[in-house]
């Protein structure tokens, strides 16, 4: 997972009076899937904002294979503790958009990994006394689901570098309490995708080694500085925003933070 600024988004000439003709059709009852090519028409600008990628795993998944994903669900919710008919009247809302890939947002078994997930109508809350039932201000919910939106949620969720399945980053029982429900919830440790991660932290890892080795040799060979910056390079572009699984590269090179090599420390900040 990668922040996303959602402020960036371009919206298409029109939307938002669209938005808000829906908006009032829902509020006089009328079914909010009927004006789905509201939010479909966002899915393209929605895309850009992370390289095309699932803006909660950071797979690349072809465009017609995604979804704009209502983070509160615009139907049922199946966590509340009384019946909840969605957050019908955030439907239209582009704050509540986030882009998914299948797998995150869509609900599946794993059965050869033996893993079930996708967020389909779950919206689990800290605190469930703070859920909202009727149109209103959510600004006092606090969402137990990590959202690539929130500038800090992304730091805490991380991988294991010997199978790619994802990790708890944070410290505090709170964080570790998000990150383990996001884990579930969105899928995340879905096999195939842990796989895929694993191939890219292996080649994280042998740069890494690659990059401290050759650190060490050019405070006597300054002839292989190019080669050190090579390894480098490749470290800087595996974190960057565009790179599938940049969130959890992150953290693993964080792991790797020594005195011995500050240019690591470097690489994180640029």
């Amino acid at each position: 997972m990668r922040y996303v600024d959602r402020f960036k988004l371009v919206k298409p000439t029109g939307w938002n009076q669209r938005a808000q003709a829906a908006t009032q059709a829902v509020a006089n009852g009328e079914d909010p899937n009927d004006y789905g090519q509201v939010w479909r028409d966002l899915k393209d600008g929605l895309a850009g904002l992370l390289h095309d990628k699932c803006w909660y795993c950071e797979s690349p998944v072809d465009r017609s294979d995604n979804a704009v994903d209502h983070f509160r669900p615009k139907n049922r919710v199946s966590d509340a503790a009384n019946l909840h008919m969605g957050y019908r009247w955030l439907a239209f809302d582009d704050s509540n958009f986030r882009y998914a890939c299948t797998y995150c947002n869509s609900r599946r078994k794993d059965i050869e990994g033996g893993t079930a997930g996708g967020k389909a109508d779950r919206f689990p809350l800290l605190d469930e006394a703070r859920r909202v039932y009727t149109s209103g201000s959510v600004a006092l919910e606090q969402p137990l689901l990590l959202d690539p939106s929130e500038m800090s949620d992304w730091r805490l969720l991380g991988c294991h570098q010997e199978n790619g399945q994802p990790c708890v980053a944070g410290t505090d029982a709170i964080a570790r309490q998000r990150a383990e429900a996001s884990i579930e919830i969105l899928h995340l440790h879905y096999e195939p995708t842990c796989k895929k991660r694993h191939a890219i932290a292996v080649q994280l890892m042998s740069d890494v080694d690659e990059g401290k080795r050759l650190f060490e040799l050019v405070t006597h060979d300054p002839s292989r500085v190019p080669d050190f910056k090579a390894a480098a390079a490749r470290l800087h572009r595996a974190i960057e925003r565009d790179s599938p699984y940049s969130g959890d590269m992150h953290f693993l090179l964080r792991g790797q933070r020594s005195d011995a090599h500050p240019w690591i420390q470097e690489l994180l900040e640029a």
